[in-house]
């Protein structure tokens, strides 16, 4: 695959901010071509969302790419899987990574919906990844919030992204790797979330 079609390399390696603290992640600013990021989210919101609800978390979420029966997201699927781009994401994050695995759906919170602290691990889970297909300002919430952490447990919250259309950020899973998603206020936090594995 020509990843070139969805992603202009020289361009992309400028928009890189990498952070170590409170653990290591990237955020990639205006990661796909517009037109690309425009049809995905297109295709996105066609997509069937499912409610996902428990003491931890409130928010609904699409079915993972790999068996979609929306034939426009197919193309975004063999994207993010591509040797190429997982081979530039191994790169960029100082990770060994496995060529073509990779989980990634489609996530929607609204109103009131949450994602409480967490560490992401599971077995192989390498590098974790949002892809945000909306823009949410402070007083609407929705960040993504990252943890300092002391002897194993969290701490405090040391970073706050608010979503921003056409941003990946990815972070590395460990066992300090404590995240979470701010409530959402009265809008719409629309993003494509997943893991490259090891």
């Amino acid at each position: 695959m020509d990843i070139s079609a969805w992603i202009e390399k020289q361009h992309l390696t400028r928009q890189i901010v990498i952070e170590k603290k409170p653990f290591h992640h990237l955020l990639l600013k205006n990661f796909l071509r517009e037109h690309k990021a425009a049809i995905l989210k297109k295709a996105l919101c066609k997509e069937p969302f499912f409610q996902k609800e428990t003491d931890l978390l409130k928010f609904k979420q699409s079915h993972d790419f790999y068996s979609t029966q929306n034939k426009q997201l197919h193309p975004a699927y063999d994207f993010f899987r591509s040797p190429q781009l997982i081979s530039f994401i191994s790169k960029i994050t100082k990770t060994k990574l496995s060529s073509q695995k990779i989980s990634i759906a489609g996530s929607l919170y609204e109103d009131s919906d949450f994602l409480l602290c967490h560490d992401d691990q599971l077995e192989g889970r390498k590098i974790a990844f949002m892809y945000y297909l909306s823009t949410l300002e402070p007083q609407q919430g929705g960040a993504l919030e990252l943890f300092s952490s002391h002897q194993g447990r969290p701490l405090k919250i040391e970073k706050r992204y608010y979503p921003c259309y056409n941003t990946l950020l990815l972070f590395t899973v460990s066992p300090t790797s404590f995240h979470q998603v701010q409530e959402v206020i009265k809008a719409q936090r629309l993003s494509l979330s997943g893991w490259f594995y090891g």
